[in-house]
């Protein structure tokens, strides 16, 4: 590999190099994108009381009892919840990060929404034999939350571990050091 980098050649880098910390500040991002997103439209738009989906999530955890009655706070439940929907956030992402190839910004993002489809498959199709109360929200509406949670996963992965360049041998400005000037 060195006599190659001798002659000028440079290897072929598939992928950027891992960041933990970029990759679950991402994926913390993306889950409150979702949270957001879904408990908002599934308010706004067909009338679903926003504790409803905090229940189902709760439910995987606690059990089918969390799941009634439906249209009420509870804190251990709504606490179960959020932690579930966090942890299974950054495993997500953890693993985007890691697979994730070296390509540009727009490929990224596009990459990443179809990744959160195939998330909405798995959860929504997969898991159903662990937690059958999701098979009456298989629609559109959380089909778009998971595409959203990819590309907001996708484009904050890349953002939060793109390196930059300081010189920190220059006292006097501590600017980006620009190569070539």
């Amino acid at each position: 590999m060195a006599h190659l980098q001798d002659q000028g050649v440079t290897p072929l880098q598939l992928h950027e190099l891992f960041s933990w910390r970029a990759a679950v500040c991402a994926s913390t991002i993306a889950a409150i994108v979702f949270a957001t997103l879904d408990i908002g439209l599934g308010w706004a738009l067909n009338g679903i009381s926003p504790w409803v989906p905090l229940r189902m999530m709760g439910a995987i955890v606690l059990g089918p009892t969390a799941l009634t009655p439906s249209d009420t706070f509870d804190a251990q439940i709504v606490g179960v919840a959020i932690c579930l929907h966090i942890v299974l956030s950054i495993i997500y992402g953890t693993f985007l990060a890691l697979v994730m190839p070296k390509v540009s910004a727009a490929l990224r993002i596009l990459l990443g929404g179809l990744y959160g489809l195939a998330l909405y498959y798995i959860n929504f199709y997969g898991f159903n034999a662990f937690s059958p109360w999701f098979v009456d929200y298989r629609d559109w509406l959380n089909i778009v939350s998971h595409c959203v949670f990819g590309a907001a996963l996708a484009y904050a992965y890349m953002a939060l571990n793109t390196p930059r360049f300081i010189d920190l041998t220059d006292p006097a400005t501590r600017s980006p050091s620009r190569q070539g000037s």
